[in-house]
């Protein structure tokens, strides 16, 4: 496989963008379309044969350039770095497969054969061509092999760590794609905010974003400042204090208006410094919790709604005002995710704070 073998790859990914007509779409719509679409383009490719490392760059490249910016090419920086977007939810990523690290566990599958298939008619082969009788785990390619093979006896090295007595370790049921993957990725420690920020009760637009917040990730005028795009780094909802992310949504004044109203109307008292923990650790029901959770996401994101509506228009609507939106938005979700299995008491709860009929 050459470079030029896989130009046809690229070209489906940009002329699927193409015709997204994605620009309107919101972060969250474009990383359905990165999971669902483009990945799934190339994931045939990724499983049957070793790409060069130039195209895998490039479909990186293309998908990491459409999650921010709704196209193929790059424009603009991106809020958080590729090789965390890549990890799990659990660890503070958005779950998008690293094509690196899955086409080398894709690969694996080959290793895994030469181990356990002899029957295999391409194992034989390769017994017959390139072992020649030697023992496959201490095997060490010539230089005058093909470039495909030793690629191949490259992952082996990689997937070491996985193997003991030639017996993978990692699945009771041997090599998978999932536990080769998992051994191959960049891992980092897991984040105690993940279940919060992905709860299903909250819209997708307001989960992407309440992610950004979380890791601390939108362009706030505190770096636009540092970075000498803005004169100032003065609060655009409050005009007291510097806008920065613990300032924006915990401290300014605007945002606790919002946030008292929001929470006035759910008939709750949780301290606004850390609304999310308390959620977590109060006694609240699992629909409960879903709804509060949602309501929290919900205002977070109407703040910094607020927030870029007061620097392009210099607009800034009332609190109340920005409280009914919120509300319907969630009236209009738990409609969709209610069920008749719901409990009478969360029914009851619901209807107390006119959230249903």
């Amino acid at each position: 496989m050459k470079k030029a073998d896989c130009n046809i790859l690229v070209e489906k990914l940009v002329s699927k963008i193409r015709c997204f007509g994605s620009k309107k779409l919101s972060y969250s719509g474009r990383l359905v379309l990165v999971n669902s679409v483009l990945t799934a383009l190339y994931s045939y490719w990724i499983n049957i044969f070793v790409i060069p490392v130039s195209v895998l760059n490039k479909l990186n490249a293309i998908c990491r350039n459409y999650l921010w910016d709704g196209g193929a090419d790059f424009v603009r920086v991106p809020m958080v770095g590729w090789e965390k977007v890549c990890c799990p939810k659990s660890e503070g990523g958005l779950g998008i497969r690293d094509s690196f690290a899955w086409n080398i566990a894709a690969i694996g599958k080959l290793v895994w054969w030469v181990y356990f298939n002899p029957d295999r008619l391409w194992v034989k082969w390769v017994n017959q061509v390139y072992l020649k009788g030697q023992d496959w785990k201490d095997y060490k390619p010539s230089g005058d092999l093909s470039w495909g093979w030793k690629s191949v006896c490259k992952v082996k090295d990689k997937l070491d760590a996985g193997y003991q007595n030639g017996q993978w370790l990692l699945d009771v049921r041997g090599y998978t794609l999932r536990s080769g993957y998992d051994l191959i990725r960049h891992k980092f420690q897991n984040v105690p905010w993940h279940k919060q920020i992905w709860n299903s009760w909250s819209l997708p637009k307001h989960q992407f974003i309440g992610w950004l917040i979380a890791r601390e990730a939108l362009m706030l005028k505190d770096k636009l400042f540092s970075l000498g795009i803005v004169p100032d780094d003065d609060c655009l909802l409050c005009g007291k204090g510097g806008e920065n992310h613990t300032h924006l949504f915990q401290t300014c004044e605007y945002s606790r208006r919002l946030l008292d109203e929001v929470f006035k109307i759910l008939r709750i008292a949780l301290p606004i410094s850390n609304p999310l923990q308390r959620i977590a650790d109060g006694q609240f029901s699992q629909v409960q919790k879903g709804v509060i959770l949602s309501a929290v996401s919900a205002t977070f994101y109407h703040i910094w709604l607020q927030r870029n509506k007061a620097r392009v228009d210099g607009v800034l609507q009332r609190p109340e005002f920005v409280r009914d939106l919120i509300l319907k938005e969630m009236k209009t979700r738990i409609v969709v995710l209610l069920s008749q299995k719901t409990a009478t008491s969360d029914n009851v709860w619901l209807r107390s704070r006119s959230l249903i009929v």
